[in-house]
């Protein structure tokens, strides 16, 4: 039996990182990574396979090689059982490894609706983080007349998306007034919501599926709660993500009401020694600092880098002190983006927020032909200015605007700050000076706070 000094239990986003960090910052440490597939895929990418990769898993595939690259080890096995006492991790396949430090990087698997009626009939999917699986949904696709999306987050809505694109029959049924609510703003959801519908999905919000009804035990039609019947040949949920803990709950780890491996601020768990980072983990809202349920690669990533540092003792005291849940998406090449808090989230939160938006071209002059309107929306305290949340749709400049509103809010920068920020721009790169939005919106917040103070 050979002993490691740490084993690594999953190989998505988090593990990776982790085990590239432990590499890279305490290099003659052996690490092990055992994976239940040999091949990976990128999360976010999934939705793409159905239609913008051509149907090819292949051209989304995501694997160990740059932890490999560093010296790490992986081995293409199951976890049937792990002995904390003896510090043996114990493989389906009857072998045993010991370790010094183990990492939790289970992942999460998609929510099951045995709630509703006929979910087990043939011809019903999930978006599975899962190469095998995808592969072979991706080639399946194609076959089916008519298909029933059923939820409308962000995996659900971009599978739609593709799959319209496609020419294929779609039609989304989500329960909320809108799609992408628990992310974005309800402006920001409606607009989301009107795009999706423009690329020819056939979306049904404020409905519920009552019953999935089949012939010969296939896929025949779905039944809504209102009685109205949409014929379907194939359904695929995607109603959200659940932690995969059945091996950490076995081993004795302390899990929160949500089902997720609690842990403290640098991935420890309750467990001496073993720890737990990504989506099996627990993260914390950054503004209520209570339990959340954002499950994205992008959090994942950034947990798995702070483990890494701190597996063998704190080196990096600062740390993640909440989850921002920083989203962004593009439908109908419309980008949208969000970071922090809304309106929604801060009632919930039971936090005060103002608000204040801006719209300008994202280059100057506006007549250039590849510009794009882009409005950001800026979401502060009351009281200090400080940055609580952002939102921003346009052009694909979306995607980096975001991650700046993510590092002010993360840094508490203040509105105040901000008319001060010293930017670079460019006619054929960047929005004009005089009119960047981030700042602009700013300045309106400024405007809206001195004038409560009078």
């Amino acid at each position: 039996m050979k002993k490691y000094d740490v084993v690594i239990i999953g190989g998505g986003p988090a593990a990776i990182v982790t085990g590239m960090t432990i590499k890279k910052f305490f290099n003659a440490k052996e690490v092990l990574m055992v994976k239940e597939e040999a091949d990976g895929l990128v999360p976010c990418g999934i939705p793409y396979v159905f239609h913008l990769l051509g149907g090819d898993a292949e051209k989304n595939k995501m694997g160990p090689k740059p932890f490999i690259d560093l010296g790490g080890e992986v081995l293409v096995d199951t976890v049937a059982k792990v002995d904390k006492k003896q510090k043996l991790v114990v493989l389906n396949t009857g072998g045993e490894i010991g370790y010094e430090k183990l990492v939790f990087a289970t992942g999460s698997f998609p929510q099951i609706p045995d709630f509703i009626p006929g979910y087990n009939l043939q011809n019903i999917f999930y978006i599975k983080k899962s190469y095998n699986y995808i592969k072979e949904l991706a080639l399946r696709v194609s076959g089916f007349k008519s298909i029933v999306i059923v939820g409308g987050g962000f995996i659900g809505a971009e599978v739609a998306e593709q799959l319209a694109t496609a020419q294929l029959n779609v039609t989304l049924v989500e329960s909320e007034p809108t799609c992408f609510s628990k992310a974005f703003s309800p402006e920001l959801s409606q607009i989301a919501t009107e795009e999706l519908k423009k690329t020819g999905v056939n979306v049904l919000t404020s409905t519920r599926v009552k019953e999935i009804i089949g012939v010969d035990n296939k896929v025949n039609s779905v039944l809504l709660a209102d009685g109205n019947k949409i014929a379907a040949d194939a359904v695929i949920f995607s109603i959200g993500y659940k932690a995969n803990t059945r091996l950490a709950q076995e081993t004795g780890l302390e899990l929160n009401r949500y089902g997720d491996i609690h842990v403290d601020s640098y991935g420890r768990t309750s467990v001496q020694d073993v720890s737990a980072v990504g989506d099996c983990a627990q993260t914390f809202g950054f503004l209520t600092g209570r339990s959340d349920l954002i499950k994205l690669a992008s959090t994942a990533t950034a947990e798995a880098r702070v483990l890494g540092h701190n597996i063998f003792g704190i080196r990096i005291k600062k740390c993640i002190t909440g989850t921002l849940g920083v989203f962004s998406t593009e439908i109908n090449k419309l980008a949208m983006a969000a970071s922090g808090a809304n309106e929604k989230s801060a009632i919930e939160a039971q936090a005060n927020v103002i608000s204040a938006k801006f719209s300008s071209p994202d280059r100057h002059p506006g007549t250039l032909s590849d510009t794009s309107n882009l409005t950001v929306k800026l979401y502060a305290s009351p009281v200090d200015g400080s940055i609580l949340g952002g939102e921003a749709w346009g052009g694909k400049s979306v995607g980096e605007i975001i991650n700046i509103i993510s590092m002010a809010i993360q840094k508490s920068i203040t509105v105040f700050e901000l008319v001060s920020y010293q930017i670079g721009t460019h006619p054929l790169l960047t929005a004009s000076p005089v009119n960047n939005p981030i700042i602009r919106a700013a300045e309106e917040l400024i405007y809206q706070i001195q004038n409560r103070e009078r």
